[in-house]
């Protein structure tokens, strides 16, 4: 049952990203601070049931099991209702960046949708009137959703908002790019620019937006592995960030040869 220290401990690799800016009345940062109150909620109750727990194991009357049986009650709702705050917020993240298109996040989109549906209609179905024994049973349904779907789905999740942060410097890099090249078509037939060298240096860039891509897809494939057998879902996702990473000094380099190509222009004209 214990699995807020789990949750805080992956919620930390989105913390440090920039959220998006969102025109809409509930955004990333408003279901952060949800999540914030509710894992407060959670842990309130987990601590709750643990003191019920000790004090009816160490005298176990009716009426210590039925203040047990409650707490037990409390912190399973709150259970579920902060995997279903979690999964919003990490939605409203991956909604508010710039760099994934919308069948990207349509796909990601489906699968926390899913979820957070699995632990609404969970909670919902736990009966204020149910024992104990009924409610430890039923409790272990979250405990094997959770390692089964709802750990890769938040390890897919955090895949995809790193790629899309990504993603977004890449594009504005190669828009950029594409603003250059016209410059110089434009100043090539009126004389005043000659296309050496940057013939040359275009194939270097393309290079590496070619190589940018590849890592990407390489990523992705690799980050679909946390719903395998073979390998922990925490060891496929830090195997695609990875990836990911070694994109990093291909975006510096990008940008060192786009600012060599600007001031050459600069310089000529």
């Amino acid at each position: 049952m214990k699995k807020a220290a789990i949750i805080t401990t992956i919620l930390l690799s989105i913390l440090f990203l920039p959220a998006g800016v969102g025109a809409q009345d509930f955004n990333f940062e408003k279901a952060y601070q949800d999540y914030v109150f509710t894992q407060g909620q959670y842990r309130n109750a987990y601590s709750d049931y643990e003191k019920a727990k000790d004090f009816y194991l160490k005298n176990q009357t009716l009426t210590l099991k039925e203040e047990a049986r409650k707490k037990t009650l409390t912190m399973l709702r709150e259970r579920d209702q902060m995997e279903t705050v979690y999964l919003t917020a990490l939605r409203l993240k991956i909604l508010e960046i710039r760099g994934l298109t919308g069948d990207q996040k349509n796909a990601i989109f489906g699968k926390i949708d899913t979820e957070v549906a699995w632990y609404q209609d969970h909670k919902a179905g736990y009966n204020d009137g149910a024992s104990l024994e009924d409610l430890f049973n039923k409790s272990k349904e979250p405990e094997s959703r959770y390692k089964t779907h709802t750990l890769p789905l938040i390890y897919e999740s955090l895949f995809i908002i790193t790629l899309g942060e990504q993603k977004t410097i890449g594009q504005d890099q190669e828009n950029i790019y594409s603003a250059l090249r016209t410059t110089i078509d434009e100043n090539v037939k009126t004389g005043k620019l000659d296309m050496n060298p940057f013939n040359h240096w275009f194939s270097d860039i393309d290079l590496i937006i070619k190589n940018l891509t590849q890592n990407e897809e390489r990523a992705k494939t690799q980050i679909q592995k946390v719903y395998g057998q073979t390998l922990s879902p925490v060891s496929s996702y830090n195997t695609s960030l990875t990836t990911l990473s070694s994109s990093l000094n291909l975006l510096g380099q990008l940008n060192q040869f786009l600012i060599e190509v600007l001031t050459s222009i600069r310089n000529q004209i």
